[in-house]
């Protein structure tokens, strides 16, 4: 998530939070309560923000990243599906029948198409929803 402010003269009055981090697949009413779930629990937990990061992180090599605290998101559905059980908040937040479903359903998704290319992906399941 990010803070873009408004316009020059205008930043007060016309700041945005952006979040860019996930596709058009996604149900928007669990990400948005995932979102403030993980928003809420970061204000009660007093988070902290981590020190600013400017310029590319694709142009950075692992070490100087994490030296500078930056973690890549997941990189795969396998490896944010091990992070979204791993967490806690989320799984206070969505109950451990509907996270367990959830789960279930992606990692059916993985076997399902395991080695197929996006094209068969795409294929197999436009218009099945």
């Amino acid at each position: 998530m990010r803070l873009v402010t408004g316009s020059r003269g205008s930043e007060p009055q016309a700041a945005n939070f952006e979040t860019k981090c996930f596709d058009l697949s996604a149900n928007p009413y669990l990400l948005v309560g995932a979102l403030i779930a993980t928003g809420l629990a970061g204000l009660d937990g007093d988070g902290r923000l981590p020190a600013e990061f400017t310029g590319d992180p694709a142009a950075r090599s692992e070490a100087e990243l994490e030296s500078l605290g930056v973690k890549r998101l997941p990189q795969s559905l396998d490896e944010a599906l091990i992070h979204l059980e791993g967490s806690q908040v989320l799984r206070d937040a969505l109950g451990s029948a509907l996270l367990g479903a959830f789960v279930a359903v992606r990692r059916a998704e993985l076997a399902t198409f395991a080695g197929a290319t996006p094209e068969e992906i795409v294929a197999a399941t436009r218009w099945r929803h």
